[in-house]
């Protein structure tokens, strides 16, 4: 009874509880209310299309929360891993190698390297020079010299040879005399002073100083983990007669998992409008925006650098330039002259003068007290307008009445801008005028005159001539009708060339020779012109009908720049004077200080103004360009990040705008450049630039934020930071559809961290203001009669790292009988259990070494300049020259009488010398002769020497004279001794051997 059944409290069981409960929240926007769908789906979505409207009112939605009970409900096999099939008595061995390593490093390296590099080179050097130097000469001479001269000489030579006697001889006498005497005196005093001064400065002074400095952190931190283990096993089939096979299966775990929704929450989805980015923004959210953006681009979003601030210049705003004729209708003129006074005109209806008003741009009519009749020519002089009557009367008007200047009478008129009056009078002739009113015949006939500042030119029969001097030059011709000059020295001409029956205008500018054509069309059939100034002023065409035709010009354009100030970062306030035509003007206030340009104030324009919040930053400004002057800006929009400022035309029309210029993101204004033209009394802003200080961030990486700024906004919603939502949304209150509730301010209901994004919605946790409003809202949404839904359960396998393994054996065929006289006994033959040997495992580390070297310093920039050599003095010449070698004349005559007497001595000592040449010649020749005559002995002896001796001997005279000395001598015989007694006689030569 003790070995009964086990206990069931003691017996391990499954399923009775959860293992393991999972909880997750999901997010689910249920209403947009007040939305409407914008289009009905009946087709096919197209997922590329661009500019799609983002959600514009808040939505609501739910967090629901959802719970996952995980229950164990037992073990079971899973997938066959393995089968291993032995035959019988078969072993083999399994290794199980078991490899893990988990590497972890943190590296940190941190280096800065600064240098400093100044140098200054100094050089001193001074050299001053003062020489004075005086010679005097004082001196006679007197010189007389003789001189005799003689030589003389003889030579002579004897030889005497064996068989004869020979002789020579030479004799050689010359000689000379001669006197000669030189007297000089020279006396004089040479006096050579000279003074030179020179002085050089150069300072040269080198200073080079290297200041580097370098601080390098180098933080590695590694940390490497690694397991091996090998196991190994022998699995043996002991069956003699069955084969087994081992099948591994993976253990896999059962659980009974059952999902049910268990909280309901609401939310609120606010909507956001999509960002500009600029450089502040770029500020706050570069790391935000750099981790969801492609590597390229996060590369160079990190290496922008918002916060280096720089001023930069951007290009201003220049209004086309656009020319403009203005006609004037009903006015028809006779006559037309301009200078800084104005444009005046003598009128062809009944000959009364007339001027010009610019700000009515309408002719008036002058005062004609004095006049007494009509004029037919005006000219304007200094302050004074000279015209001439229909009758030849000379007039003059100071600005209220004409009066008669009785000394002149003529046709044509013109004044020079000093005051000087010239006309033509009777019979063509040219007058003067002088300041004292006297009138000065020019000698020459003209038909047409002008003047200018300080030029003349007058034309005859249709050719130009201008005054030169006192006399004149041709400039032009034929075919010139009518002169006009500017004040400043431009000539204009009315020609007929002979081709064509229209007159032509051809300008000649000041300081100029050669005629051009004004570019202007419609300038044919003329007969007078006028202009102010040659330089951009309006120019007017008397045409042949007598219309006027008014040829808008430009004038210079006035640049202006107000540059940055250290102490003034941003600009406060804008003002902007404005007319129908343009802008006249525009004022900038900074803290420090105030910068106009322009008509500030004028009459007739509107101002406008625009203050700037605090460091307002400048987005992008747009401009519109108008014909005032030629053309100038009507219109400008400033696009800041507190608003808009509208100026001008810009303030009013719907037309896009001409010129647009992009300040490159957000840039506060520190400056500002452009010019102003003037038209007429007005002046307008024909160009406007700014100067902003901001961050150095390349163009191209806010381009590539503002064109996916859908993408990047939605990375920095959900990366707002609580602050400065909550601040946000305190500003703003939500009352749900259908509630009669007080509006209360989001910032008290929102959870002010995001808990969703979806498009431009940001999701808040919308909490409740009092729990009865909660139950009211959950109970409202519950579903049946189980709370949120029925829960749904599922079966779910996991796998374990467990392997179970079971044997199988196999099926036999056919099996032994034990027979007892066969071997049966296995212990006397065991089975061979011994597998094959498993190849070497390696478990060698696998760890890896981390460089921690610190890069070096780069090479050092302080090098010296290497020094300029400085100049030579240039000596003292006046020293030189006093110790030059023969600084004054020999007047003595000493050296020309030594010459004379050295060349005396000289000849006769060169006759001594050919005489005594003479002298050794001779001697020569007879030793010469001497030698041939001893010769010619030598050789008889020898011929006559085999004769005396028989011819024995030898062949020399040393020879024959040995013969000669034993020639009496004979070889006599010697006697033969006796023999000695008991020996035979000698017998001779031939005894012995024969051979």
């Amino acid at each position: 009874m003790l070995d009964g059944p086990t206990p069931k409290d003691l017996l391990p069981t499954t399923g009775n509880y959860p293992t393991e409960i999972v909880r997750y929240r999901s997010v689910v926007l249920t209403d947009i209310p007040g939305a409407k769908p914008a289009r009905a789906l009946t087709g096919a979505i197209d997922l590329g299309e661009e500019n799609l409207p983002f959600y514009d009112r808040p939505a609501e939605g739910m967090i629901v929360t959802t719970e996952q009970s995980w229950s164990a409900q037992g073990v079971t096999l899973g997938r066959l891993l393995h089968s291993l099939a032995l035959a019988p008595g078969e072993s083999t061995r399994v290794a199980v190698v078991d490899w893990q390593r988990t590497t972890r490093a943190t590296g940190t390296e941190t280096a800065s390297e600064a240098e400093a590099l100044s140098g200054t080179t100094e050089q001193n050097r001074s050299i001053s020079e003062v020489a004075n130097a005086i010679a005097r000469e004082e001196q006679y001479g007197d010189s007389q010299g003789f001189q005799v001269s003689q030589s003389s000489s003889s030579g002579g030579s004897v030889g005497v040879a064996l068989f004869g006697i020979g002789g020579g001889g030479n004799w050689s006498k010359s000689s000379n005399a001669g006197i000669a005497t030189s007297v000089s005196r020279s006396t004089g005093v040479k006096t050579v002073a000279a003074e030179a001064s020179q002085r050089i400065s150069a300072r040269t002074q080198q200073l080079a100083t290297a200041a580097r400095s370098r601080n390098m952190t180098v933080v590695r931190e590694t940390t490497q983990t690694e397991k091996d283990q090998v196991f190994t096993r022998v699995v043996t089939n002991y069956n003699h007669m069955h084969a087994m096979s081992v099948q591994y299966y993976e253990v896999v775990q059962v659980y009974n998992v059952t999902t049910r929704p268990t909280k309901l929450e609401r939310c609120l989805f606010i909507p956001l409008q999509e960002l500009t980015f600029t450089h502040t923004s770029l500020q706050r959210y570069k790391e935000v925006l750099a981790s969801v953006a492609p590597v390229d681009w996060a590369a160079k979003i990190r290496a922008a650098n918002p916060f280096d601030t720089a001023v930069r210049k951007l290009d201003a705003c220049s209004a086309p330039e656009v020319p403009v004729a203005q006609e004037f209708d009903g006015v028809e003129l006779t006559d037309i002259a301009a200078s800084t006074m104005g444009v005046y005109g003598v009128r062809k209806a009944d000959g009364n003068p007339v001027k010009f008003d610019p700000a009515t741009q309408q002719w008036k009519p002058l005062p004609t007290t004095g006049l007494g009749g009509s004029l037919s020519r005006i000219a304007l002089g200094k302050d004074i307008v000279w015209a001439f009557r229909t009758d030849k009367a000379f007039m003059q008007f100071d600005g209220t009445t004409w009066r008669n200047d009785q000394s002149a009478a003529g046709t044509r008129v013109a004044c020079g801008a000093d005051g000087t009056v010239y006309h033509v009078g009777g019979s063509n002739t040219l007058y003067q005028r002088a300041l004292n009113g006297a009138w000065t015949d020019m000698g020459v006939a003209a038909d047409e005159i002008a003047a200018s500042k300080d030029k003349l030119w007058y034309s005859r029969q249709g050719v130009v001539y201008e005054r030169s001097g006192t006399g004149w030059v041709q400039r032009g011709g034929p075919g010139v009708q009518r002169l006009s000059a500017t004040p400043d020295g431009a000539l204009w001409a009315v020609v007929q060339p002979q081709s064509s029956a229209e007159t032509m205008p051809l300008l000649i500018e000041a300081g100029a020779t050669t005629a051009v054509r004004p570019t202007a069309g419609g300038l044919q059939s003329l007969t007078g012109l006028a202009q102010i100034a040659s330089a951009g002023a309006d120019y007017w065409v008397l045409m042949s009908n007598g219309t006027v035709r008014r040829i808008m010009g430009r004038e210079t354009q006035i640049p202006f720049d107000d540059q940055p100030k250290a102490d003034s970062s941003y600009a406060s306030r804008i003002d902007v004077w404005s007319d129908t035509d343009g802008i006249r003007g525009v004022q900038v206030v900074f803290p420090n200080h105030t910068f106009g340009c322009g008509d500030i104030g004028g009459s007739g324009a509107q101002q406008a103004s625009y203050t700037f919040g605090g460091a307002d930053k400048l987005l992008s400004y747009e401009a519109w360009s108008g014909k005032a002057a030629r053309g100038s800006l009507a219109g400008l929009r400033l696009k800041m990040t507190s608003g808009v400022a509208n100026f001008g035309t810009a303030a009013t029309t719907t037309v896009a705008p001409d010129l647009s210029e992009d300040a490159g993101g957000a840039s506060t204004i520190c400056g500002l450049f452009g010019s102003t033209v003037k038209s007429g009394s007005r002046t307008y802003v024909a160009s406007l630039g700014f100067h902003v200080r901001g961050g150095s961030v390349p163009q191209a990486v806010l381009d590539h934020l503002n064109d996916n700024s859908r993408h990047y906004s939605q990375a920095v919603w959900a990366n707002a930071d609580e602050l400065t939502l909550s601040r946000i949304l305190a500003n703003y209150s939500y009352t749900p559809a259908g509630s009669t509730a007080a509006a209360v301010p989001l910032g008290t209901l929102l959870d002010p961290k995001p808990i969703a994004a979806t498009g431009n919605y940001l999701g808040f946790r919308w909490n409740f203001a009092s729990e009865e409003e909660r139950e009211e809202w959950t109970d409202s949404r519950k579903a049946g009669d189980n709370t949120f839904g029925a829960p749904a359960t599922n079966t779910i396998a996991i796998a374990t790292n467990g392997v179970f393994a079971e044997a199988v054996l196999g099926r036999s065929n056919s099996a032994e009988k034990i027979d007892l006289t066969r071997f049966w006994n296995w212990k006397d033959s065991p089975i061979q259990i011994t597998p094959a040997d498993i190849a070497p495992i390696s478990t060698a580390s696998r760890a890896q070494n981390l460089d921690t070297t610190a890069a070096g310093m780069g090479a050092s920039q302080a090098k010296f300049t290497p020094l300029v050599a400085m100049p030579d003095p240039n000596g003292l010449q006046a020293v030189q020259a006093m110790t030059t070698a023969n600084l004054f004349r020999d007047m003595s005559g000493l050296a020309q009488m030594s010459q004379v007497l050295s060349k005396g001595i000289e000849s006769a000592a060169t006759n001594d010398k050919e005489a005594g040449a003479r002298a050794q010649e001779a001697l020569k020749t007879a030793t010469e002769h001497l030698q041939k005559m001893a010769q010619i002995a030598v050789d008889a002896a020898g011929k006559a020497a085999p004769l005396v001796t028989g011819g024995a001997g030898g062949s020399n005279l040393s020879a024959l004279g040995g013969m000669l000395n034993q020639g009496g001598k004979t070889d006599a015989p010697k006697p033969t001794p006796a023999p000695a007694s008991g020996t035979a006689p000698a017998s001779g030569g031939d005894s012995g051997t024969k051979a």
